[in-house]
């Protein structure tokens, strides 16, 4: 891969999301192995839990974007970055609905409140692409 490229991974993130990869697949074979796999009541806590995990994060990007807007020059590249901050804030937050509700597409409208992230999600990153590729 080009190391120009946007898409360009460095070592520490390979190596960081290799170790994430690893704890996962660890915690399911333990899960299995202990035959807590069929545990209602400790799926149910993981669920929420996680999901609390994944608000937390998703409001620590929000977070990022919003601290590294106000380190831009340029208007258009502050605002982007806090339209950014305001969706992964938006997301967060649809977690700990999604944590009361029971899932992901129920009620509906919580479906379209993500799906709408997701859709600004990937407008962001096209337009992300979209500018770096300019810059080159």
């Amino acid at each position: 891969m080009n190391p120009q490229s946007p898409l360009h991974l460095t070592k520490g993130a390979i190596l960081r999301l290799s170790l994430l990869f690893l704890a996962m697949l660890g915690f399911v074979l333990w899960l299995n192995q202990s035959g807590s796999m069929e545990n209602a009541q400790l799926l149910e806590t993981l669920y929420r839990q996680g999901n609390y995990i994944e608000a937390v994060l998703w409001g620590l990007f929000a977070l990022g974007f919003i601290v590294y807007s106000y380190k831009r020059d340029s208007l258009i590249a502050k605002r982007k970055n806090q339209i950014t901050a305001v969706i992964f804030l938006l997301f967060g937050l649809s977690d700990i609905v999604e944590v009361q509700t029971g899932g992901w597409w129920k009620p509906w409208w919580l479906f379209l409140w993500k799906a709408s992230c997701v859709l600004g999600f990937m407008v962001c990153f096209w337009d992300y692409l979209k500018t770096h590729r300019s810059q080159r």
